[in-house]
Protein backbone atom coordinates (compact mmCIF):
# COMPACT_ATOMS: atom_id res chain seq x y z
CA UNK A 1 0.00 0.00 0.00
CA UNK A 2 1.33 3.42 -1.06
CA UNK A 3 1.61 5.85 1.86
CA UNK A 4 3.22 9.21 2.63
CA UNK A 5 4.86 9.01 6.03
CA UNK A 6 7.03 10.72 8.59
CA UNK A 7 9.61 7.96 8.57
CA UNK A 8 12.19 9.47 10.90
CA UNK A 9 12.50 12.36 13.38
CA UNK A 10 13.97 15.01 11.08
CA UNK A 11 12.89 17.44 8.39
CA UNK A 12 11.16 15.78 5.45
CA UNK A 13 8.31 13.50 4.36
CA UNK A 14 8.85 10.20 2.59
CA UNK A 15 7.14 7.70 0.31
CA UNK A 16 6.48 4.44 2.12
CA UNK A 17 5.20 1.01 1.17
CA UNK A 18 3.10 -0.53 3.94
CA UNK A 19 1.32 -3.90 4.20
CA UNK A 20 -2.41 -3.87 3.40
CA UNK A 21 -4.58 -2.84 6.32
CA UNK A 22 -6.38 -5.55 8.31
CA UNK A 23 -10.16 -5.79 8.15
CA UNK A 24 -11.83 -3.04 10.19
CA UNK A 25 -12.78 -3.99 13.74
CA UNK A 26 -16.02 -3.44 15.61
CA UNK A 27 -17.46 0.01 14.93
CA UNK A 28 -14.78 0.80 12.33
CA UNK A 29 -14.89 1.37 8.56
CA UNK A 30 -12.19 1.10 5.89
CA UNK A 31 -12.12 3.88 3.30
CA UNK A 32 -10.23 3.84 -0.01
CA UNK A 33 -8.79 7.35 -0.21
CA UNK A 34 -9.60 9.28 -3.40
CA UNK A 35 -8.19 12.73 -2.58
CA UNK A 36 -6.53 14.32 0.44
CA UNK A 37 -5.59 17.90 1.30
CA UNK A 38 -2.20 18.97 2.64
CA UNK A 39 -2.84 20.77 5.93
CA UNK A 40 -0.73 23.28 7.82
CA UNK A 41 -0.35 20.56 10.45
CA UNK A 42 1.20 18.28 7.82
CA UNK A 43 3.58 21.10 6.93
CA UNK A 44 4.58 21.49 10.60
CA UNK A 45 5.34 17.74 10.62
CA UNK A 46 7.32 18.10 7.38
CA UNK A 47 9.44 20.88 8.93
CA UNK A 48 9.79 18.88 12.18
CA UNK A 49 9.34 21.91 14.40
CA UNK A 50 9.16 21.89 18.20
CA UNK A 51 5.44 21.04 18.21
CA UNK A 52 5.72 18.05 15.87
CA UNK A 53 8.91 16.77 17.53
CA UNK A 54 7.06 16.72 20.83
CA UNK A 55 3.90 15.08 19.46
CA UNK A 56 4.62 12.70 16.55
CA UNK A 57 5.89 9.18 17.06
CA UNK A 58 7.76 8.00 13.98
CA UNK A 59 7.15 6.23 11.72
CA UNK A 60 3.68 7.71 11.15
CA UNK A 61 1.48 7.88 8.07
CA UNK A 62 0.31 11.49 8.08
CA UNK A 63 -2.69 13.33 6.55
CA UNK A 64 -6.17 13.92 7.92
CA UNK A 65 -8.15 15.85 5.29
CA UNK A 66 -9.66 13.41 2.77
CA UNK A 67 -12.54 11.99 0.80
CA UNK A 68 -12.89 8.39 -0.29
CA UNK A 69 -15.18 5.41 -0.77
CA UNK A 70 -16.04 2.76 1.80
CA UNK A 71 -14.41 -0.59 0.99
CA UNK A 72 -15.03 -2.62 4.16
CA UNK A 73 -17.33 -2.34 7.17
CA UNK A 74 -16.73 -3.73 10.65
CA UNK A 75 -19.25 -5.31 13.00
CA UNK A 76 -21.98 -3.22 14.63
CA UNK A 77 -21.79 -0.50 11.96
CA UNK A 78 -25.13 0.62 10.57
CA UNK A 79 -26.18 3.24 8.04
CA UNK A 80 -23.23 2.86 5.64
CA UNK A 81 -22.75 0.79 2.49
CA UNK A 82 -19.79 -0.42 0.44
CA UNK A 83 -18.87 2.13 -2.23
CA UNK A 84 -20.44 5.06 -0.41
CA UNK A 85 -18.48 8.33 -0.67
CA UNK A 86 -17.44 9.83 2.66
CA UNK A 87 -15.21 12.36 4.34
CA UNK A 88 -14.44 12.23 8.06
CA UNK A 89 -13.93 14.30 11.20
CA UNK A 90 -10.25 13.71 11.98
CA UNK A 91 -10.57 14.31 15.75
CA UNK A 92 -11.49 11.06 17.47
CA UNK A 93 -12.91 12.05 20.86
CA UNK A 94 -13.44 9.73 23.80
CA UNK A 95 -17.24 10.13 23.83
CA UNK A 96 -17.46 9.73 27.60
CA UNK A 97 -15.99 12.86 29.23
CA UNK A 98 -17.98 15.91 30.35
CA UNK A 99 -17.00 17.84 27.22
CA UNK A 100 -18.14 15.07 24.87
CA UNK A 101 -21.40 14.60 26.78
CA UNK A 102 -22.28 18.31 26.64
CA UNK A 103 -21.77 18.83 22.90
CA UNK A 104 -18.16 20.01 23.15
CA UNK A 105 -16.30 16.99 21.78
CA UNK A 106 -14.01 19.30 19.81
CA UNK A 107 -12.21 20.15 23.08
CA UNK A 108 -12.12 16.61 24.49
CA UNK A 109 -8.79 16.25 26.31
CA UNK A 110 -8.47 12.61 25.25
CA UNK A 111 -8.81 13.37 21.54
CA UNK A 112 -6.64 11.47 19.07
CA UNK A 113 -6.08 12.86 15.55
CA UNK A 114 -5.60 10.68 12.51
CA UNK A 115 -2.28 11.39 10.83
CA UNK A 116 -0.92 12.71 14.13
CA UNK A 117 -1.67 10.19 16.88
CA UNK A 118 -2.74 7.24 14.71
CA UNK A 119 -2.17 6.31 11.03
CA UNK A 120 -3.61 8.90 8.67
CA UNK A 121 -5.16 9.42 5.26
CA UNK A 122 -2.07 9.97 3.08
CA UNK A 123 -2.49 6.37 2.03
CA UNK A 124 -4.50 4.25 -0.35
CA UNK A 125 -6.66 3.15 2.59
CA UNK A 126 -7.49 4.43 6.07
CA UNK A 127 -9.57 2.99 8.92
CA UNK A 128 -11.94 5.38 10.70
CA UNK A 129 -14.59 5.01 13.43
CA UNK A 130 -18.00 4.93 11.76
CA UNK A 131 -19.18 7.73 14.04
CA UNK A 132 -16.61 10.08 12.51
CA UNK A 133 -17.73 9.58 8.90
CA UNK A 134 -19.60 12.22 6.90
CA UNK A 135 -21.62 11.23 3.83
CA UNK A 136 -20.80 13.51 0.90
CA UNK A 137 -23.61 14.74 -1.39
CA UNK A 138 -23.16 13.92 -5.09
CA UNK A 139 -23.14 17.64 -5.97
CA UNK A 140 -19.88 18.23 -4.06
CA UNK A 141 -16.83 17.22 -6.18
CA UNK A 142 -13.97 15.22 -4.71
CA UNK A 143 -11.50 18.10 -4.52
CA UNK A 144 -14.03 20.07 -2.46
CA UNK A 145 -15.00 17.15 -0.24
CA UNK A 146 -11.29 16.57 0.50
CA UNK A 147 -11.12 19.95 2.28
CA UNK A 148 -14.18 19.72 4.54
CA UNK A 149 -11.77 19.80 7.49
CA UNK A 150 -10.00 23.16 6.87
CA UNK A 151 -13.17 24.81 5.62
CA UNK A 152 -14.66 23.58 8.89
CA UNK A 153 -11.89 25.28 10.87
CA UNK A 154 -12.65 28.54 9.08
CA UNK A 155 -16.41 28.09 9.51
CA UNK A 156 -16.04 27.39 13.24
CA UNK A 157 -13.93 30.52 13.68
CA UNK A 158 -16.26 32.79 11.68
CA UNK A 159 -19.47 31.56 13.33
CA UNK A 160 -17.97 31.64 16.83
CA UNK A 161 -16.78 35.24 16.39
CA UNK A 162 -20.02 36.45 14.76
CA UNK A 163 -19.37 38.57 11.66
CA UNK A 164 -22.75 39.62 10.28
CA UNK A 165 -22.92 43.41 9.71
CA UNK A 166 -19.49 43.85 11.30
CA UNK A 167 -16.11 45.00 9.98
CA UNK A 168 -13.81 41.98 9.84
CA UNK A 169 -10.02 41.73 9.62
CA UNK A 170 -8.39 38.41 8.78
CA UNK A 171 -4.72 38.16 9.71
CA UNK A 172 -3.04 35.58 7.48
CA UNK A 173 -3.86 34.56 3.91
CA UNK A 174 -3.08 30.85 4.03
CA UNK A 175 -5.83 28.41 3.01
CA UNK A 176 -7.82 28.72 6.24
CA UNK A 177 -7.56 32.52 6.16
CA UNK A 178 -8.76 32.50 2.55
CA UNK A 179 -11.65 30.18 3.35
CA UNK A 180 -12.52 32.37 6.36
CA UNK A 181 -12.58 35.46 4.15
CA UNK A 182 -14.97 33.81 1.70
CA UNK A 183 -17.21 32.58 4.54
CA UNK A 184 -17.23 35.96 6.31
CA UNK A 185 -18.29 37.64 3.09
CA UNK A 186 -21.03 35.06 2.53
CA UNK A 187 -22.22 35.55 6.12
CA UNK A 188 -22.91 39.25 5.57
CA UNK A 189 -19.89 40.99 7.06
CA UNK A 190 -20.05 44.76 6.51
CA UNK A 191 -16.47 44.69 5.23
CA UNK A 192 -13.79 42.02 4.97
CA UNK A 193 -10.10 42.95 5.01
CA UNK A 194 -7.22 40.51 4.80
CA UNK A 195 -3.61 41.10 5.79
CA UNK A 196 -1.01 38.88 4.10
CA UNK A 197 2.64 39.52 3.19
CA UNK A 198 2.86 36.87 0.45
CA UNK A 199 2.10 38.34 -2.98
CA UNK A 200 0.70 35.13 -4.52
CA UNK A 201 -1.70 34.52 -1.65
CA UNK A 202 -2.64 38.20 -1.65
CA UNK A 203 -3.62 37.81 -5.29
CA UNK A 204 -5.85 34.83 -4.46
CA UNK A 205 -7.48 36.87 -1.69
CA UNK A 206 -8.07 39.77 -4.08
CA UNK A 207 -9.89 37.44 -6.46
CA UNK A 208 -12.42 36.70 -3.71
CA UNK A 209 -13.71 40.25 -4.04
CA UNK A 210 -12.73 41.41 -0.56
CA UNK A 211 -12.91 45.06 0.48
CA UNK A 212 -9.19 45.29 1.22
CA UNK A 213 -6.14 43.08 0.76
CA UNK A 214 -3.00 44.60 2.24
CA UNK A 215 0.54 43.56 3.11
CA UNK A 216 1.84 44.23 6.63
CA UNK A 217 4.98 45.51 4.89
CA UNK A 218 2.96 48.38 3.41
CA UNK A 219 3.65 51.53 5.47
CA UNK A 220 -0.03 52.43 5.16
CA UNK A 221 -1.26 48.99 6.26
CA UNK A 222 -2.73 49.99 9.63
CA UNK A 223 -4.31 53.22 8.42
CA UNK A 224 -5.85 51.44 5.40
CA UNK A 225 -7.49 48.85 7.64
CA UNK A 226 -8.80 51.46 10.08
CA UNK A 227 -10.19 53.54 7.22
CA UNK A 228 -12.10 50.65 5.65
CA UNK A 229 -13.55 49.91 9.11
CA UNK A 230 -15.37 53.25 9.45
CA UNK A 231 -12.34 54.85 11.04
CA UNK A 232 -12.57 52.91 14.29
CA UNK A 233 -10.82 49.64 13.47
CA UNK A 234 -12.23 46.14 12.94
CA UNK A 235 -15.07 44.82 15.11
CA UNK A 236 -13.88 41.26 14.55
CA UNK A 237 -10.30 39.99 14.08
CA UNK A 238 -9.73 36.44 12.85
CA UNK A 239 -6.08 35.55 13.56
CA UNK A 240 -4.86 32.56 11.55
CA UNK A 241 -1.19 33.41 10.99
CA UNK A 242 0.19 32.40 14.39
CA UNK A 243 2.49 35.41 14.13
CA UNK A 244 2.85 37.17 17.48
CA UNK A 245 3.79 40.54 15.99
CA UNK A 246 0.79 40.43 13.64
CA UNK A 247 -1.52 39.63 16.56
CA UNK A 248 -0.07 42.51 18.60
CA UNK A 249 -0.70 44.93 15.73
CA UNK A 250 -4.24 43.62 15.23
CA UNK A 251 -5.03 44.18 18.91
CA UNK A 252 -3.66 47.70 18.62
CA UNK A 253 -5.96 48.70 15.76
CA UNK A 254 -9.01 46.65 16.81
CA UNK A 255 -12.08 48.63 17.77
CA UNK A 256 -12.85 48.83 21.51
CA UNK A 257 -15.08 45.89 22.39
CA UNK A 258 -13.87 43.86 19.41
CA UNK A 259 -13.91 40.07 19.29
CA UNK A 260 -10.51 38.54 18.45
CA UNK A 261 -10.64 34.84 17.50
CA UNK A 262 -7.33 32.96 17.61
CA UNK A 263 -6.86 29.89 15.44
CA UNK A 264 -3.25 30.29 14.24
CA UNK A 265 -0.74 28.45 16.44
CA UNK A 266 2.42 30.45 17.27
CA UNK A 267 5.81 28.76 17.11
CA UNK A 268 6.43 29.69 20.75
CA UNK A 269 5.30 32.01 23.57
CA UNK A 270 3.87 35.39 22.53
CA UNK A 271 4.31 38.54 24.60
CA UNK A 272 1.38 40.98 24.59
CA UNK A 273 0.45 44.09 26.55
CA UNK A 274 -2.80 42.62 27.85
CA UNK A 275 -3.54 45.55 30.12
CA UNK A 276 -3.48 48.22 27.41
CA UNK A 277 -4.54 46.25 24.33
CA UNK A 278 -7.06 43.80 25.80
CA UNK A 279 -8.32 44.71 29.28
CA UNK A 280 -8.65 48.46 28.88
CA UNK A 281 -10.19 48.08 25.40
CA UNK A 282 -12.71 45.47 26.52
CA UNK A 283 -11.46 43.00 23.91
CA UNK A 284 -12.86 39.43 23.92
CA UNK A 285 -10.26 36.77 23.10
CA UNK A 286 -11.59 33.46 21.74
CA UNK A 287 -9.49 30.35 21.29
CA UNK A 288 -10.80 28.28 18.37
CA UNK A 289 -9.84 24.67 17.72
CA UNK A 290 -11.18 22.06 15.31
CA UNK A 291 -14.83 21.93 14.39
CA UNK A 292 -18.02 21.54 16.43
CA UNK A 293 -19.13 17.94 15.91
CA UNK A 294 -21.18 17.95 13.82
CA UNK A 295 -22.84 21.34 13.71
CA UNK A 296 -19.91 22.81 11.76
CA UNK A 297 -20.10 20.00 9.18
CA UNK A 298 -23.71 20.84 8.34
CA UNK A 299 -22.72 24.49 7.93
CA UNK A 300 -19.77 23.62 5.67
CA UNK A 301 -21.86 21.33 3.50
CA UNK A 302 -24.41 24.10 2.94
CA UNK A 303 -21.65 26.62 2.17
CA UNK A 304 -19.97 24.31 -0.34
CA UNK A 305 -23.21 23.56 -2.14
CA UNK A 306 -24.01 27.27 -2.51
CA UNK A 307 -20.47 28.61 -3.17
CA UNK A 308 -18.48 26.10 -5.26
CA UNK A 309 -16.68 28.90 -7.09
CA UNK A 310 -15.19 30.20 -3.83
CA UNK A 311 -13.80 26.76 -2.96
CA UNK A 312 -12.28 26.49 -6.45
CA UNK A 313 -10.62 29.87 -5.98
CA UNK A 314 -8.79 28.71 -2.86
CA UNK A 315 -7.91 25.18 -4.09
CA UNK A 316 -5.12 26.15 -6.49
CA UNK A 317 -3.42 22.80 -7.11
CA UNK A 318 -4.46 19.18 -7.54
CA UNK A 319 -1.36 16.98 -7.71
CA UNK A 320 -0.79 13.28 -8.09
CA UNK A 321 -0.15 11.78 -4.66
CA UNK A 322 3.18 10.56 -6.04
CA UNK A 323 4.14 14.22 -6.54
CA UNK A 324 3.60 15.11 -2.88
CA UNK A 325 7.07 16.70 -2.61
CA UNK A 326 5.95 19.38 -5.07
CA UNK A 327 2.98 20.13 -2.84
CA UNK A 328 5.14 20.66 0.23
CA UNK A 329 7.57 22.79 -1.78
CA UNK A 330 4.74 25.01 -3.00
CA UNK A 331 3.57 25.44 0.59
CA UNK A 332 7.06 26.34 1.77
CA UNK A 333 7.37 28.93 -0.99
CA UNK A 334 3.89 30.32 -0.32
CA UNK A 335 3.21 29.77 -4.02
CA UNK A 336 -0.22 28.20 -3.64
CA UNK A 337 -3.57 28.30 -1.95
CA UNK A 338 -4.85 24.88 -0.94
CA UNK A 339 -3.05 21.82 -2.32
CA UNK A 340 -4.96 18.56 -2.82
CA UNK A 341 -3.33 15.19 -3.54
CA UNK A 342 -5.04 12.74 -5.91
CA UNK A 343 -4.62 9.16 -4.64
CA UNK A 344 -7.12 7.48 -6.96
CA UNK A 345 -5.41 8.79 -10.10
CA UNK A 346 -1.82 8.57 -8.91
CA UNK A 347 -0.85 5.81 -11.35
CA UNK A 348 -2.31 7.43 -14.45
CA UNK A 349 -2.18 11.18 -13.85
CA UNK A 350 1.27 12.39 -12.89
CA UNK A 351 0.33 16.00 -12.23
CA UNK A 352 -2.64 18.28 -12.77
CA UNK A 353 -2.69 21.90 -11.67
CA UNK A 354 -5.54 24.34 -11.34
CA UNK A 355 -3.96 27.73 -11.95
CA UNK A 356 -5.83 30.49 -10.14
CA UNK A 357 -5.33 34.13 -9.23
CA UNK A 358 -1.75 35.25 -9.15
CA UNK A 359 -0.53 32.22 -11.15
CA UNK A 360 0.48 30.63 -7.86
CA UNK A 361 2.85 28.00 -9.23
Amino acid sequence: MFTIAKAKPERGIWFSEQPPLPAPGRGMVMVDVVMAGICGTDFHIFKWDAWSAGRIRTPMTIGHEFVGRISAIGEDVEGFTIGERVSAECHIACGACAHCRTGNAHICEKTEIIGVDRPGAFAEQVIIPAGNLWKVPDAIPDHHAAVFDPVGNAMHMVTTAGVTARDVLIVGGGPIGLFAAAIAKAHGARSVSLQEPNQARGAIAASLGLDLVVSPRDENCKSSIVEICQGRGPDVVLEVSGNGKALDTALEIASPGAVVALLGIPGGPVELDLGVKVVMKGISLLGVTGRRMFETWYQVEAFMLKNPDLIDTVVTHILSAEDFETGFRLMEEGACGKVVLDFAGKKTKKIEKIEKAGKAS
